[in-house]
């Protein structure tokens, strides 16, 4: 008796937005940040809840001072696993690390091109709205780790992390 395969396939996308401001005599900033986070992957258990996959975040940010502004424009890819805690696929746990993360730098009007790695878990919630759509939220631990710097042509060695800690509106096609 041949076995069948049922594989299910997965695309989620999902948004952070955050912004904030400060208009204090003391410390005059506004912040913004913009995260974009997209996943394609295929179930590798018998019980379609442990999915593996490519991970694409597409993300800016910008902090303005008084008399400065530092902005980020980075793209990341690699590998990343979401387990589903039941059959229901409700609750999961997602796990990345992305090798590629390539982008620019703007600090005190200097542009530069900024390369490394980052990796990020994240627990998630969704509702289905439908047997293959789900609607959720999640909240996700980001880090970024900056390895080298390039002005023109002259690269430099460094060492910079960016971490974040963000809510998610995710959605999500099974």
């Amino acid at each position: 008796i041949p076995s069948i395969s049922q594989a299910k396939m997965m695309l989620q996308y999902g948004l952070n937005y955050s912004s904030e401001k400060d208009d204090s005599t003391n410390d005059n900033y506004e912040k913004t940040r913009t995260f974009h986070k997209v996943f394609l992957g295929g179930s590798i258990n018998s019980k379609n809840t442990l999915f593996f996959g490519w991970n694409l975040n597409s993300w800016n940010s910008s902090l303005t001072k008084v008399n400065d502004e530092e902005t980020y424009k980075m793209l990341e890819m690699g590998p990343r696993l979401t387990y589903f805690f039941n059959e229901e696929m409700r609750a999961y746990f997602t796990l990345e690390w992305n090798p590629y993360a390539k982008g620019d730098r703007e600090k005190t009007a200097t542009s530069t091109e900024v390369s490394g790695s980052s990796t990020s878990f994240g627990f998630g919630y969704r509702f289905k709205l439908s047997r293959m759509i789900g609607l959720g939220a999640a909240i996700h631990y980001h880090t970024l780790s900056l390895k080298d710097e390039k002005v023109g042509s002259t690269e430099t060695s460094i060492s910079t992390k960016l971490t974040n800690l963000m809510p998610m509106l995710e959605l999500t096609i099974l």
